[in-house]
């Protein structure tokens, strides 16, 4: 039997955050956790997702520094990332990210399961289309 989930890939130095989005999207998907942007890296080169959920702030790897080195490997670029984030940032360091080729969205956390679930269908569904 094959598989026909979605591969997405977690990158967040919250545990609690990693196992409860983790919990919520297994139904759907299939789930691969990092929890710093280098093990992101690392998982995204192994795993070849469909779509990243990325943190902004991590130890080690940003989320901003995980986007450029995505964006700097050919086999990685064209992934769709989500970015999520507890802080509080002005909109122009949304925007920062919002210019980045990958960046599909932007949410805030915590985000209502129901709408995370629905930013990753919808997104998946343009890139399905897209192609």
């Amino acid at each position: 039997m094959t598989d026909n989930k979605t591969k997405v890939l977690i990158v967040d130095d919250n545990e609690s955050y990693l196992q409860l989005a983790e919990m919520a999207l297994a139904g759907e998907h299939r789930v691969v956790t990092a929890a710093d942007g280098q093990g992101g890296m690392e998982k995204a080169k192994k795993e070849k997702p469909d779509i990243i959920l990325l943190d902004v702030m991590m130890p080690r790897v940003s989320g901003l520094e995980m986007l450029h080195m995505l964006l700097a490997d050919e086999e990685l670029c064209r992934i769709p990332v989500i970015v999520m984030t507890a802080n509080q940032f002005d909109s122009s360091t949304e925007s920062a990210f919002k210019v980045e080729m990958n960046v599909r969205s932007f949410l805030r956390k915590p985000c209502p399961i129901d709408r995370l679930k629905k930013e990753i269908l919808d997104i998946l569904t343009k890139e399905k289309s897209a192609k």
